[in-house]
């Protein structure tokens, strides 16, 4: 397995495609690519939503969207709860708006035609380990709370693992963690 922990002081500040906020950049694929361009499969960012605004339209992607701070938020007048992932088409028009206060997400845009994937919400006991398989594909272990560590690496509350490859992975924290597991592959 090769992995890589991206800090969240070394994610890339940018601005939204419609220009209404920005988002820290965790990771792209194919490395390199513009964004928004047409050559990108996926992008993995977080970003601090502080008003509110209409989504940015992405055709030919879909989305998954994870609020990790905050009281959540409300998309085209559903409630999207803390800790709860939504998946959605890049071509709905979306408009959100804060439940209470500003709120940090997580987002992954990839391409539909392309690229499966897959994001969910985990948690590591106190003093516990968690095991994880990974089948292939690229994987990304956000920590959303806490501090975890995994193959020797410290992945603390904001920052990102991010492995390639297949194998069986042990997470260990010993004042438990929150962290988001996302899985990519290109379709077959």
């Amino acid at each position: 397995m090769d992995t890589k922990l991206i800090k969240s002081s070394e994610y890339q500040i940018m601005p939204w495609k419609n220009g209404l906020g920005s988002t820290a950049q965790i990771d792209i694929s194919p490395e390199g690519s513009a964004f928004p361009g047409d050559d990108f499969l996926w992008r993995v960012s977080s970003a601090t939503v502080g008003t509110s605004s209409p989504f940015s339209n992405f055709s030919g992607c879909d989305r998954l969207l994870v609020v990790w701070k905050g009281a959540g938020l409300f998309l085209n007048d559903e409630k999207l709860e803390p800790l709860k992932s939504l998946r959605f088409s890049g071509e709905t028009p979306m408009d959100c708006r804060l439940v209470s206060g500003e709120v940090s997400d997580l987002g992954v845009i990839y391409r539909r035609d392309q690229i499966s994937a897959n994001l969910t919400v985990n948690q590591i006991e106190a003093g516990k380990s968690s095991k994880l398989l990974l089948d292939s594909g690229t994987h990304y272990l956000f920590c959303a709370a806490g501090i975890f560590s995994a193959l020797g690496n410290s992945v603390e509350t904001g920052s990102t693992l991010k492995i390639q490859g297949t194998g069986s992975l042990e997470l260990y924290s010993s004042s438990g963690a929150q962290y988001f597991f996302i899985t990519l592959r290109k379709k077959t």
